[in-house]
């Protein structure tokens, strides 16, 4: 039995090492697009705004050790990123985003 649940937990963090250099690429790849592109540039802002996705969407697989959650996590940030960017991101709707996030991530552990 142990034997089993012990080869069940290596399999899920078999692919803990390329996770963790795709996310160490995608923060090093955000971090050159913020230094060193002008923001006017053509298609600076969506790339901006994929690579933030992308950045959270690993960092918090790894974090929480879920997929899914990492998943929530990176869509209501990068939602709220995306609302400041127009102009309306204010606390308000970073505690809406936050429930709406919670709320999801309850119904999906319970289903």
């Amino acid at each position: 039995m142990k034997r089993e649940l012990r080869k069940q937990q290596v399999l899920k963090r078999k692919n803990f090492l390329p996770t963790l250099l795709i996310t160490i690429f995608l923060w090093l790849f955000l971090g050159g697009l913020i230094y060193f592109i002008d923001p006017d540039t053509f298609a600076a802002v969506p790339l901006f705004f994929v690579l933030i996705f992308s950045c959270l969407l690993f960092t918090f697989s790894l974090v929480f050790a879920d997929g899914r959650r990492g998943l929530v996590g990176s869509v209501a940030i990068a939602f709220f990123f995306i609302l400041a960017y127009l102009g309306v991101g204010n606390i308000l709707n970073l505690l809406l985003i936050v429930a709406i996030a919670v709320c999801i991530e309850i119904y999906w552990a319970r289903t």
